[in-house]
């Protein structure tokens, strides 16, 4: 039992618990759904490495004890502590359970009909995940928290606050999926509008935090219901909040634009690929075609990998009449 009047110590840290029995249950389900596709993996020889097993383990460990363990028993007390909780939920703990690739692992184990990838391919799902979309959610999440009362809702009681901690699981997941998912199939167009979003992004995720640090009035009064008798004043401690949003968000950007220019990067190269494997087999199947003395063979279409591709035997811009004579040698 916590006592509301006793400051926390150090080692409150591993002994403070206050049970998320909701995010507690999901995040159980997780990790056996990936104990039994690793079984499964294991069973037709799919090698999986060790590191993907690590990622997953210290993505759920950090799930269990963000929702239950001390920050969840402080997060009714101090903002700073309930703002610190809500971002690693959202932010973090998402990133670090997909970097160990459990959708690879389940598309390889129960194929692409499996009940977690069908619901990811649902129209709803691919909105919000979309890239263009899920940089957005961020400033947008942060907004509905501190100022448009969606934290104040979750704050009023034990099952509201746990329903939060999911949605910003879900949301999170959505958010970090395309940028470390390695089967993601989006567009290298897509992913390069997304890098686009993400540097607006990276000035609007100041906003927030920004209003949170110099507001003189306190946006989420629950904290100055329950403040303790030890803590700094509560217009403090929100100032303190504020400024732990701001600097998490922008510090997060950074990388988050990395991962969008390396999945860019991917993207490109593996259309380039799939261009240039198109083009040897025209090139080849033309070459056999004269070879073989056809003199009907048609050099747009012979060799075409898909009936529908277009034929690109030159240049386009040598069959347009303004710039052919320009650009010729």
């Amino acid at each position: 039992m916590i006592d509301p009047q006793t400051p926390p110590a150090w080692t409150d840290l591993a002994t403070e618990w206050r049970i998320d029995w909701v995010t507690l249950a999901v995040t159980l389900l997780v990790a056996v759904g990936y104990l039994r596709a690793r079984r499964r993996g294991r069973s037709v020889g799919l090698p999986w490495p060790v590191r993907h097993d690590m990622f997953v383990a210290l993505g759920l460990a950090a799930a269990i004890w963000t929702s239950c363990g001390f920050l969840q028993a402080r997060s009714g007390q101090l903002m700073w502590v309930w703002t610190t909780q809500q971002l690693l939920l959202l932010l973090v703990i998402p990133i670090i359970v997909l970097a160990g690739q459990p959708l690879a692992l389940l598309r390889r184990t129960s194929g692409e009909q499996s009940k977690a990838l069908r619901m990811l391919r649902s129209r709803p799902v691919r909105i919000l995940g979309h890239p263009l979309v899920g940089p957005l959610l961020v400033p947008i999440l942060a907004a509905l928290l501190f100022f448009g009362g969606l934290g104040a809702f979750a704050l009023q009681s034990p099952g509201a606050g746990w329903a939060l901690h999911l949605l910003l699981l879900g949301l999170g997941a959505l958010i970090a999926l395309p940028l470390v998912d390695r089967d993601d199939r989006r567009s290298a167009m897509a992913v390069g509008l997304a890098l686009g979003v993400g540097v607006i992004e990276l000035l609007l995720d100041a906003f927030p935090g920004a209003a949170l640090t110099f507001d003189p009035h306190l946006t989420l009064t629950h904290f100055a219901a329950s403040h303790p008798t030890w803590a700094p004043a509560a217009l403090d401690d929100q100032h303190t909040a504020g400024a732990i949003l701001w600097a998490v968000a922008e510090a997060l950007d950074l990388p988050f634009l990395v991962l969008v220019t390396t999945r860019w990067m991917r993207a490109d190269a593996a259309e380039a690929a799939l261009i240039d494997a198109d083009l040897d087999a025209r090139d080849a199947a033309l070459a056999a075609a004269l070879t073989s003395g056809d003199a009907e063979a048609d050099p747009t279409t012979v060799g075409r990998s898909h009936p529908d591709a277009p034929a690109m035997t030159a240049p386009w811009w040598l069959d347009d009449d303004q710039l052919r004579g320009r650009y010729r040698s």
